[in-house]
């Protein structure tokens, strides 16, 4: 048996055969093609079948060592990420080049510059350097970013008239200070570091359209009114209401929003309240009517007497772990007196004597505390208006959506590593937080497009990361391949690309 290769109407076909009778006999029939590649790989799928059929029904007296072609990969990079976050990216209008690459390395494998450097050649196929990458941060716009980020978001919900703001802090890998990099009080526990501290705000979906940085030493409630400040005077708001925690109240601050003419939604410190404001407070029947609403008159710095809410709602469920946490701290303390261990840290439920000894548990200072399980505070300026806007209800409700600003910084802090930082100057940390920003609003864009396949942004990274194109050579052939697609991927792929 041989090979025979014939060419027919510019097709090379292969075929398989033997000679009786001075004439070719065909076995089987191997198949034809015009194109190059496709020849080569019937040549040598030509081959293997002639291998099995010479060695087919015959027992050989030498085993067979002809082993099938294999085909070799000679490079191998990851295209899943780039085919879909890209697409997000560009359609929330972010521009094209470096920052693309950095976004979606940030994504993906949040790590230092040099290893993103490492990652972007060896896994995605992308040439680059350090010292270009940090002269690129430097040239990052963040009033560029962060207006292309809210006309994102304003255009998806027709305008932006809900925000919610708060802070928290990142610390740097290093002791030294300078006018940005402070110590201060850290959310990360990390007070023997200097830190910044990073105001986010999002709208009422939870989607990030601006930040600002402040040195570390700063109290977050005064950077309250300098982000709004700057904010407003940014964007321009109409009607525009803002959200923030009770870290954020101050007389202060509320005299700043109610001269700025601006809506509000805050925490209200009920145990800082005076007696007189909280005696209506513990009166009232929370299990007959849920919350607790009413007006007080306050004079703003201009002289002008305006109204502001009191709002108090009640949860069971928020009585029982409050109790239950005031009850752990006691007895806590109680081993501790009895133990006579040390205190590291003083309570407010402890009696001290002269020179600070430590007498006992103060017993009414807790009955005192227990008024206030399961209750809590919003100020507001928003007047109850009609068509039932403005109810009780619905301003706890806005003011719970605060979660998702708290998550937004859970995931720059867990999924895309914003800190520690290592960079030292102020421009280079303004584009390692535009990066995480952007790559924020990634994130969340593609979440909300995933949502009802049920597929986490943490899965798709993992089946994206599966997903790429390789060269191969099989004999003289050298070819490119991609990818098959398995079921999940072609499910974020259908959802994303819409193919």
């Amino acid at each position: 048996m041989y090979i025979r290769k014939i060419k027919t109407r510019g097709t090379i076909c292969f075929q398989i055969g033997k000679k009786e009778n001075g004439k070719f006999v065909l076995i089987r029939h191997v198949g034809g093609s015009s194109k190059p590649e496709q020849i080569e790989l019937l040549k040598l799928k030509s081959k293997e079948e002639l291998d099995h059929l010479k060695f087919t029904n015959q027992l050989a007296l030498f085993a067979n060592t002809n082993t099938p072609t294999r085909a070799k990969l000679t490079n191998w990079y990851i295209t899943g990420f780039h085919q879909i976050f890209c697409h997000i990216y560009d359609s929330i209008g972010f521009p094209d080049g470096l920052l693309r690459d950095l976004v979606i390395a940030r994504i993906v494998y949040p790590k230092s510059k040099l290893a993103t450097v490492a990652y972007l050649n060896q896994y995605l196929g992308i040439e680059s350097s350090i010292d270009p990458m940090y002269r690129f941060l430097d040239t990052l716009d963040k009033n560029e970013l962060t207006k292309i980020a809210f006309d994102f978001v304003s255009q998806k919900n027709k305008g932006v008239a809900l925000i919610f703001y708060d802070v928290t802090t990142l610390y740097f890998e290093s002791n030294d200070e300078d006018d940005l990099r402070k110590k201060g009080f850290s959310k990360d526990h990390k007070n023997e570091l200097p830190q910044i501290v990073i105001g986010l705000f999002v709208d009422k979906d939870g989607y990030p359209f601006d930040f600002d940085f402040y040195e570390g030493s700063m109290f977050e409630g005064h950077t309250f009114p300098l982000a709004i400040k700057a904010l407003v005077t940014k964007y321009q708001f109409k009607d525009l209401v803002v959200v923030a925690d009770a870290g954020m109240l101050s007389e202060k601050n509320i005299n700043f929003l109610e001269t700025e003419n601006l809506n509000y939604i805050v925490g209200a410190r009920l145990k800082g309240l005076s007696e007189k404001i909280k005696k209506p407070i513990f009166l009232h029947n929370f299990t007959q009517i849920p919350f607790f609403d009413t007006t007080y008159k306050i004079k703003i710095e201009s002289g002008e007497i305006r109204n502001k809410r009191l709002i108090i709602d009640y949860s069971q469920t928020r009585a029982k772990k409050d109790n239950h946490n005031r009850e752990k701290l006691i007895k806590k303390l109680e081993e501790k007196i009895n133990s006579r261990k040390p205190l590291v840290k003083k309570s407010k439920y402890l009696i001290l004597e002269n020179q600070g000894t430590i007498a006992g548990i103060d017993t009414k200072k807790a009955e005192l505390d227990k008024r206030h399980d399961g209750l809590k505070g919003y100020w507001t300026n928003l007047k109850l208006k009609s068509k039932n806007k403005n109810k009780p209800l619905q301003i706890i409700d806005q003011y719970h959506n605060l979660w998702k600003v708290e998550k937004a910084f859970r995931m720059s802090k867990s999924d895309l590593q914003e800190r520690p930082i290592f960079h030292r100057k102020l421009e280079r940390i303004r584009g390692h937080l535009l990066i995480c920003f952007c790559s924020l609003l990634v994130m969340k864009e593609t979440e909300r497009i995933l949502a009802p396949t049920e597929i986490s942004l943490v899965k798709t990274i993992q089946i994206l990361g599966k997903i790429g194109q390789g060269e191969v050579i099989l004999g003289k052939l050298k070819t490119t391949i991609d990818s098959e697609l398995g079921d999940e991927a072609k499910t974020i792929y259908r959802q994303i690309l819409g193919h």
